[in-house]
């Protein structure tokens, strides 16, 4: 008989597998002890399907060195480059997109080489976070220039912007490169929107982030338009002329729809009728406020060479006189301001020429008002203001006031065709107009 190992007979026998585990417990018929085995707390090899966050958990455990390592490493490259470039981008995009309106300008004190400029705009950022600026210089320019085309520079104060924001500077006596300002004067005169072009560098700050900004901008405004819509009203001859030969006052109006107050000074005009210098008219002190302003006008009508060549003006102006005006070219030929001349406003004036149409009835009714209400009781005209007699429809002022053009049919009423008629008064009006001349 074969002995029996002593290892059989163990406690822990009876848990072995295979041939050489011990004796099993007896069966006590109900199976109880293969449930008990079955319902055992052991390890399943039945494949269980683990969560999201137990796969996460697992992988964090096994690799968390490298996501702090390659992090630490993002951190260094990225920290850099989110301030240095990402961050400044932010911040000039947002003064790009910002919005810069010029709300008033003046130009006053015009010299030479510089003038006293007063200059107010509104900006308003595309954010609502407020943001603070240094004090910066800003250059005023010509875009289309090449090289340097700055024609003066201003200087801001620093300042929180929140909303619509005044930025601006008041009373800034400003030197000028004469050459670029003449330029800019010349294209907001000549063109009905010239842009204000500025260029400037500040830093901003964003809560406690700091960045250096560019402002560079071109500011639509409207411009003078070569003063379209100019005119001449209420022109009068002076018969006699005062002691220093003036002969012809009037209102000019300088439509001004931009923002910008001119000064200019005084500003002289030659007066031609076609090619013909027939005159000159003044104003005095001319400043240009925004909207139409009528300025005082006064002059030197040179009857003499209307008179020599009377029928070259009568060429010239018989489309207009069949209208009941004259036409008027004005041409600048010069400007003074506080007795020096000012060579970048004479230069453009020069170069611009100005048309009116200068109502003719008007002219005679003022000429003859003045004639009529002057100081020598005995006035030859005296009778021309006579509205008694109802045929010829009033007198000539009453006429003459109905209509501007109506004066070729005031050349045949009765009262200038008795006047023309009666020689004792033709001959009146001939010896005081040679006297005159």
């Amino acid at each position: 008989m074969e002995e029996k190992q002593s290892y059989l007979g163990s406690k822990a026998a009876k848990y072995a597998l295979g041939t050489h585990r011990g004796p099993l417990p007896p069966d006590d018929g109900d199976g109880c002890t293969i449930e008990h085995i079955e319902t055992a707390n052991t390890i399943s090899l039945e494949k269980k399907e683990k969560t999201r966050a137990e796969r996460a958990r697992r992988h964090w455990a096994r690799f968390w060195c490298c996501y702090i390592f390659w992090s630490f490493i993002f951190l260094i490259v990225f920290l850099p480059i989110f301030f240095t470039i990402i961050i400044p981008a932010i911040a000039q995009r947002v003064v790009d997109n910002s919005s810069l309106v010029v709300t008033e300008t003046s130009v006053m004190q015009p010299r030479p080489d510089s003038i006293m400029l007063s200059l107010k705009s509104t900006l308003k950022l595309p954010i609502g976070v407020p943001v603070r600026i240094e004090p910066m210089a800003i250059s005023l320019l010509n875009r289309k220039e090449k090289g340097n085309g700055t024609w003066a520079k201003v200087y801001l104060d620093g300042k929180t912007i929140k909303g619509p924001t005044t930025l601006g500077v008041e009373n800034q006596l400003t030197p000028l490169n004469v050459e670029q300002w003449k330029e800019y004067v010349h294209s907001v005169v000549f063109e009905k929107n010239a842009p204000l072009s500025l260029y400037g560098k500040t830093t901003a700050y964003l809560g406690q982030l700091k960045n250096h900004v560019t402002m560079d901008k071109d500011v639509e405004q409207n411009t003078l338009d070569s003063f379209s819509g100019f005119s001449i009203a209420d022109p009068q001859l002076l018969l006699p002329p005062r002691e220093d030969g003036t002969n012809l006052i009037a209102n000019a109006t300088l439509p001004n729809p931009s923002v910008m107050t001119l000064e200019i000074g005084k500003t002289i005009l030659e007066l031609k009728s076609g090619d013909l210098v027939i005159g000159n008219a003044t104003i005095d002190n001319l400043v240009l406020k925004p909207g139409n302003h009528s300025t005082p006008v006064h002059g030197i009508m040179d009857l003499k060479v209307i008179i020599k060549n009377l029928v070259t003006v009568l060429q010239s102006q018989a489309s207009s006189l069949k209208n009941g005006y004259l036409t008027l070219d004005t041409v600048g030929k010069s400007v003074v301001y506080d007795g020096v001349e000012v060579p970048y406003y004479t230069e453009v004036m020069k170069n611009l020429t100005m048309t009116a149409k200068v109502p003719l009835g008007g002219l005679i009714k003022n000429t003859l008002r003045g004639l009529l209400h002057g100081d020598n009781g005995n006035n030859i005209f005296a009778n021309l203001t006579d509205t008694s007699d109802s045929d010829s429809g009033g007198g000539l002022l009453d006429q003459l006031g109905k209509s501007d053009k109506s004066v070729r049919d005031l050349l045949t009423s009765r009262a200038i065709d008795e006047f023309l008629n009666n020689p004792e008064k033709r001959s009146s009006m001939i010896t005081m107009l040679e006297g005159f001349l």
